[in-house]
C-alpha cells in the first residue's frame, strides 16, 4: 500500500511541475543510450540499497547548466522528465556553465560523481533538504560534506547559466519543494560528468539499453 501511495503521489507531483521543462521521453531517448546504460549498471551494482524501485534519477553534468539535466525516470513506465540543477562551484571556476573538475575532497565546493541513494529529509538554511548518501569512492564523502538536494533561487529557466552551489545537485525551488518528499528513503541517484564512468560503462553497454 505504501509504494502504491507513493507512485500515486510521484504521478500526482509530475503532473503539477511547470511546463517549462523537456517533454517526457523515455529514459534512453533523454539521456541516451550510453548513459542510460551506466545508470542501470550501477542500479544493478547497488541494488541492496535500493528501497524505492517506482523511481530513478540521473543527473548529466556533461550538459550546460541551461539545459534540464536532472533526469526523473518513473521505472514502470520508462518515462523520464528533466529538469535544471545546479553544480559546484569550483566544479566551474570561470562560470561558463560548464562542469569540468570534480572531487570527494570536504571543502572543495566541486561536485562529486558516482551513485547516491537517497536518505533522510530536513529543514535547513534552504529549506526543505535532502540528505544523500555517496555509494562510490568517488563520493563517499557526501554525508559528510553535506551534498544534499535542495531548492535554490539561482536555479531558474531565466537564467542564461544557472548558478552555482557548494557541490549541492540544486533544483528550482517550487521543483524540490514537490519532488523531495517523494524521492526521498532509498531512490538511487546516477551522477556523470563529461566522461563515461567506465566501473559501469562496460556492463552497462551488455546489459544497459533496448
Amino acid at each position: 500500500m505504501q509504494n502504491i501511495l507513493r507512485y500515486s503521489l510521484v504521478s500526482f507531483l509530475i503532473a503539477l511541475l511547470p511546463a517549462n521543462f523537456a517533454s517526457a521521453k523515455t529514459a534512453d531517448q533523454a539521456m541516451g543510450t550510453d548513459l542510460w546504460g551506466e545508470a542501470l549498471a550501477a542500479k544493478a551494482a547497488h541494488q541492496d540499497r535500493v528501497k524505492n524501485d517506482d523511481m530513478m534519477i540521473v543527473i548529466d553534468y556533461s550538459k550546460h547548466s541551461s539545459e534540464p539535466r536532472f533526469f526523473l525516470i518513473d521505472m514502470k513506465t520508462m518515462q523520464a522528465e528533466a529538469f535544471l540543477v545546479s553544480h559546484g562551484r569550483n566544479s566551474d571556476k570561470n562560470h561558463d556553465g560548464i562542469a569540468d573538475a570534480f572531487s570527494n575532497i570536504s571543502g572543495s565546493k566541486m561536485t562529486s560523481l558516482g551513485t547516491y541513494v537517497t536518505a533522510e529529509t530536513y529543514y535547513g538554511k534552504h529549506g526543505l533538504s535532502l540528505r544523500l548518501d555517496g555509494l562510490d569512492r568517488e563520493n563517499s564523502r557526501a554525508r559528510e560534506r553535506a551534498i544534499v538536494i535542495h531548492g535554490a533561487d539561482y536555479v531558474t529557466p531565466t537564467r542564461a547559466k544557472m548558478g552555482r552551489s557548494w557541490g549541492c545537485p540544486a533544483l528550482e525551488r517550487d521543483v524540490a519543494e514537490r519532488l523531495i518528499p517523494a524521492i526521498a528513503d532509498g531512490v538511487l541517484i546516477y551522477v556523470r560528468g563529461n566522461v563515461p564512468n567506465q566501473q559501469y560503462a562496460s556492463a552497462g553497454k551488455a546489459k544497459g539499453s533496448r
